[in-house]
């Protein structure tokens, strides 16, 4: 007569998969991190470059603004 698979048998063999799929996704991580890094310079340089473009942008309509009032109250 053969007993069934106690749940405790069946979590066992569940954690064992789950130890392999995470230690695989460690490894991959590690092996990622200098294109990560690379990735994250890349970003940060073309977002300073839209904020710089937005406040120049700004500054010239403020300019433009101040010398238009300088120029109609003469």
């Amino acid at each position: 007569m053969e007993e069934a698979p106690t749940s405790n048998n069946a979590m066992s063999t569940s954690n064992n998969a789950m130890s392999t799929s995470n230690n695989g996704m460690s490894t991959s991580n590690k092996i990622n991190l200098p294109g990560l890094g690379v990735g994250a310079i890349v970003l940060t340089t073309v977002y300073t470059a839209i904020l710089a473009s937005q406040l120049m942008a700004t500054k010239h309509k403020v300019d433009y603004l101040y010398y238009k009032e300088l120029t109609q109250n003469k």
